[in-house]
């Protein structure tokens, strides 16, 4: 009983750790805010409202898509237009003002990429993978016994040789028809692919075809394209992903360093 008693405090106590430390972290971005907005105002800049104007109606296409939707939005959540206006300018201005100060040509050295391959292979292994196309038929939207009947042409014409890109545009009733059917690579695992699907996929060799797969709600077939066995991915593989990890970590710490700047010259006082 004692133990359970202290095992509640300590989670307690590390609850409250945690709140101030999120309180304390949001109290600091907000100083850092001010302290680029103040920035702005010390140097002299102006931002014409013509610029604001174009940044508003950008994001209500973006955010909103039209004016009557954003102002439905805003007043449930209790905000007037021209606080989200004066929200979009800051933003605007925070993130010029960062792009001006922080240098974004950082560049990334070879061995730099290699040295953080090296110290972090952990990161860096995958599991068996399975590049598919997929051909979905909807029950709901043919007759019954009609879907399984679809399959059945289309693994026969694709044993003729026809185009599995071209069949899924012709038959397949979802989004990806357009793209012939692409699901790209998937891992056994991590998939939200059915069960009797993956079963198939990672028995498969490249170029096979499944035959018709008739589960609940719809009706599959399935090809594999390309296979890679588990282990670790090459550096050339992940070299562009190594290299843009590093570059924002390069950019954040630069970024600190100009915010380090601009509190060394300001004075703030913390009240409790």
């Amino acid at each position: 009983m004692e133990a359970a008693v202290r095992q509640s405090r300590m989670r307690e106590d590390q609850l409250r750790q945690r709140e101030r430390e999120i309180l304390r972290d949001s109290l600091e971005q907000l100083i850092d805010r001010q302290l680029i907005l103040d920035e702005f105002t010390t140097a002299g800049y102006n931002l014409p409202d013509s610029i604001i104007n174009d940044v508003v109606q950008d994001q209500i296409r973006t955010e909103f898509g039209d004016r009557v939707t954003l102002m439905k939005t805003l007043r449930k959540m209790g905000q007037t237009y021209e606080s989200f206006r004066e929200e979009q300018r800051e933003a605007f201005i925070i993130h010029s003002m960062t792009l001006k100060n922080v240098n974004q040509n950082v560049f990334i050295s070879p061995r730099k990429i290699e040295l953080y391959y090296e110290a972090n292979t952990n990161k860096f292994h995958q599991d068996e993978q399975a590049k598919i196309r997929m051909i979905v038929i909807d029950k709901s939207k043919h007759a019954a016994g009609e879907p399984v009947k679809m399959g059945e042409e289309i693994v026969k014409r694709l044993g003729e040789g026809e185009d599995f890109a071209k069949l899924a545009d012709e038959f397949s009733d979802d989004a990806r028809r357009f793209k012939g059917g692409e699901r790209g690579w998937i891992e056994d695992k991590d998939s939200d692919l059915r069960k009797e699907l993956r079963e198939f996929v990672f028995k498969a060799q490249p170029g096979e075809v499944s035959p018709v797969k008739d589960l609940e709600g719809a009706v599959f077939v399935i090809k594999v394209e390309e296979r890679k066995p588990a282990g670790m991915r090459s550096l050339s593989d992940v070299r562009t992903e190594i290299e843009q990890t590093l570059k924002t970590a390069e950019l954040e710490r630069l970024r600190k360093q100009w915010i380090a700047k601009l509190r060394k010259k300001s004075f703030i006082r913390y009240f409790n």
